[in-house]
């Protein structure tokens, strides 16, 4: 089974808006692995650095109702300490290859939190926050790639203290059009 890359499908074949949740990463992360990125990922330039907390998807509610579910979901959630450290992959589902963030179940349940609060099925049996560095790599290459990319990737770790509702614009790339900050534990 091929892998469906959300990104990259049509804005003009939607009957209605898509979008995705998402942690942006720190600009200070994302210098870092932006070389690669430029390098490896065909569509670094349509979307910011990320974890994704729910994958794209087409809604069917306006833009002021669905922010106030998510709103309310995030209600009271604290920020979120994420630690980023291994390469891996998703080969041989998805031609993907990412920096993974180490089990965090704060992420976890945000995860499930939000797909529950939209009523929307989870995608995938298990949830692995990470950060695309390379897609569409052939199956041949990726051992390579993984060998280029991981030298470049030290154990890092940055507080998540908000999360974005992202959504493609005409030309396809990705902006925050909500951000909702997470409460600072006292």
């Amino acid at each position: 089974m091929r892998f469906q890359n959300f990104y990259e499908q049509h804005i003009g074949d939607r009957r209605h808006p898509r979008f995705a949740v998402a942690v942006l990463l720190p600009t200070d992360l994302d210098e870092i692995i932006a070389p690669l990125r430029e390098r490896f990922d065909p569509l670094y330039n349509l979307v910011a650095s990320h974890l994704t907390l729910v994958f794209p998807f087409e809604a069917e509610w306006p833009l002021d109702e669905l922010t106030g579910m998510i709103g309310e979901e995030l209600a009271g959630q604290e920020e979120i300490k994420v630690e980023l450290s291994s390469i891996g992959d998703f080969y041989p589902v998805a031609p993907v290859i990412c920096w993974m963030a180490k089990e965090n179940e704060a992420l976890t349940q945000l995860h499930y939190r939000l797909y529950g609060r939209l009523g929307m099925a989870v995608p995938h049996r298990e949830y692995l926050p990470h950060v695309t560095i390379a897609r569409e790599i052939s199956e041949h290459r990726v051992m390579f790639v993984k060998d280029e990319i991981v030298s470049y990737l030290p154990d890092e770790s940055f507080t998540a203290g908000a999360v974005d509702l992202i959504t493609p614009l005409p030309d396809q790339r990705w902006v925050s059009v909500r951000t909702f900050p997470l409460a600072v534990p006292e």
